[in-house]
């Protein structure tokens, strides 16, 4: 399948505990996110579909620090994280505490999901977890996120976005270098990951998509101003509809049927 990587290679993980250790730990962080399109769009469909986020239950998986489960708790969500690191975890503990938004934490593997963790949320959710893995567990993690949900319940579905020519690029440039630290990265396009969507048994619904604008920023500007020792610049969140189809962030939100 395109963007599945070739049947010759390897899933080759990160060291995702120590890359939590070196990523520094930022109380705004979810400050920004809730300004991205990514978020706008998520928030709007929840609201649509259930009318309101209080009171939901909603599951980030491979939730690093969670920031998405926290912006919907700030709302009124019960928000539970599912993680392997222990490292990630504990940050995210702090983040949340410092907002004062309630969070239950689960260590645990995403292809094992404990019994508790089935069929009981609203919502489930990742960013940046489906596109690092290959061939069966590529199709699995995907399924993992609708496991998880009650019947009617909603995955939100956040992966980089194949056709995003800074984050190619940036990516191309690490792995030259031989400094790319985030293991196998083989991102998507919106219709490979709608299609596996429906393999799972969900129904895919409009695709929201991030700023093309803050890709070239946030992927390009920024990267060359981290090199230069100084400070990166604010990342837009300028919406241009045709442009915005090469962005870095793609959502694809998949319906599990009642």
């Amino acid at each position: 399948m395109p963007g599945a990587g070739s049947e010759h290679e390897v899933e080759r993980p990160a060291d995702w505990d120590e890359q939590w250790r070196q990523e520094p730990l930022r109380l705004d962080a979810p400050d920004h996110e809730a300004g991205t399109l990514r978020w706008r769009g998520q928030e709007a469909l929840v609201r649509e579909l259930f009318g309101a986020v209080e009171g939901l239950r909603v599951v980030e998986i491979g939730a690093g620090r969670g920031l998405n489960a926290l912006l919907f708790g700030k709302l009124g969500a019960q928000a539970t994280l599912l993680d392997q690191s222990p490292v990630a975890l504990e940050q995210a503990k702090q983040l949340f505490d410092a907002h004062s938004v309630p969070v239950e934490l689960v260590e645990a593997d995403l292809f094992e999901l404990p019994d508790a963790m089935r069929g009981g949320f609203d919502v489930s959710m990742s960013y940046g977890l489906c596109e690092h893995f290959l061939g069966e567990r590529r199709q699995a993690v995907i399924a993992a996120h609708l496991a998880a949900l009650r019947p009617g319940g909603l995955a939100l579905l956040g992966v980089p976005n194949k056709l995003a020519p800074a984050y190619r690029l940036w990516m191309a440039t690490l792995k030259r270098r031989g400094s790319w630290p985030l293991g196998t990265e083989v991102p998507f396009t919106a219709s490979e990951l709608r299609h596996r969507a429906r393999v799972a048994g969900g129904q895919p619904l409009t695709t929201i998509r991030g700023s093309f604008a803050g890709s070239l920023v946030d992927h390009g500007l920024n990267q060359v101003l981290f090199k230069l020792g100084r400070h990166g610049l604010p990342v837009p969140q300028l919406k241009l509809p045709v442009l915005d189809t090469f962005a870095y962030e793609l959502l694809v939100p998949v319906r599990k049927p009642e």
